[in-house]
C-alpha cells in the first residue's frame, strides 16, 4: 500500500482543539504567529497549550517532515524578524517552521534552523508558481503549496487551487493547503496524492475555533478515500 499523506491541522488558538485534532489523527498541529491573521495567536498563548499537550497523559507517536514526537508542532511566520522567529521557535519547542510570507533563499540561509525543520509555502495562481516551487526546492526547504489569494492573504481562504498545475511534480516530499475539507478530500485524493495535506478553514465553527464534527468526518472521510485509491 502507497504511504499514507500526513494531516496538519493549522489556526489552532485553544487547548481543546488542538486535543482533539491529535486525538482523531493528526500528525501534526499548527499555530499562526502572524498579527494580521484571523487565526494568530501570541507566543504566551501557544506556550500554554504546548506544554498543556506535552504533559498530557495520551501519548501518541508521530511523524511529521523526519520529525518524531509525540506531538510534532509547527509555527507560521509571515516576513518575521529572524531573532524574533528564532527567540519564539526555541521558548515554544516547535518542531516545523512554517514560512508563508516571500522569505527569500538567503533569508532561509540566515536562519539558525536545519533546513529539514523547514516548510516553505508557495502560492499557486498559474505556472509561475511551479516555477517558486523549484526555486525553494533547491534550496533545501520542503515546499508547502497554498492558494494565491494577493491583498496581504498569506493562506486560510478556505479557496483551492488548479491541482492540473501540479500533476507534473513530484509530490512525495510536497504538503498541499487551500480549501481542503471532509466534502473535498476524496476527490482531491484521487487526483494528486501529496506527502500530507494542510487544512484549517473547512474544519472551522468560525476563524479560530474547530468544528470537532467536520474534524471528525474529514478524518473518516480521509480514510475512506485513501483506501479507495490504494
Amino acid at each position: 500500500m502507497q504511504n499514507i499523506p500526513k494531516i496538519k491541522i493549522c489556526g489552532i488558538t485553544n487547548l481543546d482543539d488542538a486535543e482533539g485534532a491529535v486525538r482523531l489523527g493528526a500528525d501534526s498541529i499548527g499555530f499562526v504567529f502572524y498579527d494580521k491573521s484571523k487565526r494568530g495567536i501570541i507566543p504566551e498563548k501557544a506556550k500554554e497549550i504546548i506544554d498543556a499537550l506535552r504533559k498530557t497523559k495520551e501519548k501518541f507517536s508521530k511523524e511529521f517532515l523526519k520529525v518524531n514526537r509525540d506531538i510534532v508542532i509547527a509555527g507560521v511566520f509571515v516576513d518575521e524578524e529572524q531573532e524574533k522567529l528564532e527567540t519564539i521557535v526555541n521558548d515554544l519547542g516547535i518542531d516545523i517552521v512554517q514560512l508563508s510570507g516571500a522569505e527569500s533563499t538567503g533569508y532561509i540561509e540566515d536562519l539558525n534552523l536545519d533546513k529539514n525543520s523547514i516548510l516553505k509555502a508557495v502560492h499557486i495562481k498559474d505556472e509561475a508558481g511551479i516555477e517558486k516551487v523549484y526555486y525553494y526546492k533547491n534550496a533545501g526547504v520542503n515546499i508547502l503549496l497554498d492558494t494565491y489569494a494577493g491583498g496581504g492573504i498569506h493562506g486560510g481562504t478556505g479557496l483551492p487551487f488548479d491541482l492540473n498545475l501540479i500533476k507534473n511534480l513530484d509530490l512525495s516530499s510536497i504538503v498541499i493547503a487551500g480549501g481542503i475539507g471532509p466534502d473535498n478530500i476524496k476527490y482531491i485524493t484521487e487526483t494528486v496524492m501529496p506527502y500530507g495535506f494542510d487544512l484549517s478553514s473547512k474544519i472551522e465553527e468560525f476563524p479560530g475555533k474547530k468544528d470537532y464534527k467536520k474534524m471528525g468526518r474529514f478524518f473518516d472521510n480521509f480514510k475512506g478515500a485513501v483506501y479507495e485509491t490504494a
